[in-house]
Parts: structure tokens; sequence; C-alpha cells
């Protein structure tokens, strides 16, 4: 009898076990990894504590919603899948060690770690690879998303204009080519049309016939001082590299090529400068991982139920 029990009792065991399992609903696949939905409930009930830890990552905090969660442990997947092709495998000796770095920093003991983590709602071994996911998030934007960034100075340049164009201290200098045309020359229909045939100008090297008189003026270092302020609000819209709308002056039409433009550094732009390049850098950053993610998730099985 008792031999019998002895048999029986692993086969029990393992019954109850994949019952367990199967009772816990599959949310989601990514290549052989299995998202559970207790897994997603339980990320979910302690986002806050995540976020305090990790706020890039958990930076929704309970906020975070059911797809969300599972997005985030989708994305941990792929970024790992990423580091170990490059080589980059996180032990649990460098977890450990940034965890006694971090309590060294703070000055606090192991013991004040683990009641702060009860008091959250998080285990230590949730902590522990929390850790681990944050340190390969840190190698994952400093080595494969940030040589992809590029912030140009003409674009901090264009932002601090933007949260400032009613600052009347903020002014420009421009390289214009003006491109003219007396109004003998056109009509209605053709004016509409002069800027457009310019683009096409600088793309062929040809004008249509009716434009054939047209002359042209290259302007360097034109600062506001002077300008109508039709023209200095006309070429304050418009960014380097474009053309203007057309423009009348006196008797002669006109559309003007702005090859630069440059932000008179004022003493507000250089207390600003690092802090919109900042800004603009975290935008594209945002950008481009979205791309990743996207362009990364066709290289997996991925679903979702």
């Amino acid at each position: 009898m008792r031999l019998a029990l002895c048999l029986l009792l692993p086969l029990i065991l393992s019954t109850t076990s994949v019952h367990a399992k199967l009772l816990d609903k599959i949310v989601a696949v990514v290549d052989e990894q299995v998202i559970t939905l207790s897994l997603v409930k339980r990320l979910r009930s302690n986002a806050n504590a995540r976020a305090q830890i990790s706020p890039y990552i958990y930076q929704r905090g309970s906020k975070i919603t059911h797809k969300e969660a599972i997005d985030l442990i989708i994305h941990r997947s792929l970024i790992r899948d990423k580091l170990t092709e490059m080589g980059y495998v996180i032990s649990d000796d460098q977890v450990e060690s940034q965890i006694k770095s971090t309590e060294q920093r703070l000055g606090l003991g192991r013991q004040a770690l683990l009641n702060f983590l009860k008091g959250n709602g998080m285990t230590f071994d949730e902590y522990f690879e929390l850790i681990r996911e944050t340190i390969e998030h840190n190698i994952f934007n400093d080595r494969v998303i940030r040589p992809l960034i590029s912030v140009t100075e003409q674009e901090i340049k264009n932002s601090f204009y933007k949260e400032n164009q009613n600052n009347k201290s903020i002014s420009f200098k421009y390289t214009l080519v003006d491109f003219s045309l007396d109004d003998t020359k056109l009509n209605k229909k053709s004016e509409r049309r002069f800027k457009e045939a310019l683009k096409s100008f600088q793309v062929s090297g040809s004008l249509p016939e009716e434009f054939k008189d047209v002359e042209t003026t290259t302007l360097g270092d034109i600062t506001e001082e002077g300008l109508t302020k039709e023209l200095k609000q006309l070429l304050k819209r418009t960014d380097e590299g474009a053309f203007t709308n057309s423009i009348r002056i006196g008797t002669t039409t006109h559309v003007f090529y702005v090859q630069k433009k440059d932000l008179v550094e004022s003493e507000i732009f250089l207390k600003n400068k690092d802090r919109i390049r900042a800004k603009l850098f975290e935008q594209v950053a945002n950008e481009i991982t979205g791309l990743w993610f996207e362009r990364e998730s066709n290289k997996h099985y991925i679903r979702r139920y």
C-alpha cells in the first residue's frame, strides 16, 4: 500500500502542477518564452515600486495598462536577445555588485532594502531581476540607440525659436538667394507657379519659358534689422533649405531660398541650449527606439492572445 502511494505521489503532484499552469492564462509568446497573465498582473501590482527603482523603463508607474505591461516584457526579451548577440550577458555577480554599490551610495543596509521592498509589494528576487533589466537597458541605450541619434545645432535653434516666437528679443540672421521677377512678367496664375518652378529648377537646372527673365541675387549675413514686418515673419516661418512663399516688394515679386538660417545667440538662448538639446535628444531617442522594436519584432516569433 505504502509502495503504491509512493509510486502514485509524483504522478499526482505532476498532474496538479500541469493543471495549475493550465489555469494561468497565456497572454503572449516571444519565441520560446511564454508570458502568463499572472506575470503581467504581478508586474502591474508593483509597478509603482518599479518606477521608483527604474523610472526610465517603468515611467508609467501604476498607470501602466495590461497591453503596456505585455509590451514591456516583450521588449525586455528583444533587448536581452540583442545584447546576447553582441556578447553582453549580465551575470548574477554583476547584478549583486550593482545592488551593493547602490546600498553603499544610499547608506542603506540589506535589511533596509528588504523592508522597502516588502512595504512596496516586491520580493527580493523581483528586485534582483529588475536591476538586471535596468543594466541591460542602459547598455542597450548606450550601444544600440545612442549611436543612431543626431541633434543638430540648427534643430536646437529652431526649437528654441518655437518656444520663444513671441519674444521680440529673439532674432535670426540669414544667407538668402533672392529670385525676383518684375510684375509685368507675371500674371496671377504664373505667380502661384513661381515657387514650384524654382523648386524644380533646384533639381533640373532649367526654368519654364515664362520665368526665363528671373533675376538671382545672393544676400549674405542679412539680419532682421531694417526688414519689413511682413518679410521678417515670412523668413521666420521658413526653415533652412526651403523656399519662402512669394512676396511683392515694390513692383517686383520675390521668392527667397533660405540657404542658411542662424539664431543670433543671445544670453537667454545660451542658458537654455543644454536643456533643449536634452529634450530633443530624448524625443529622437524615443522615436528611434520605437522603430527599433518594430523592426526587431519582425525577426522573432511574437504572438499576443
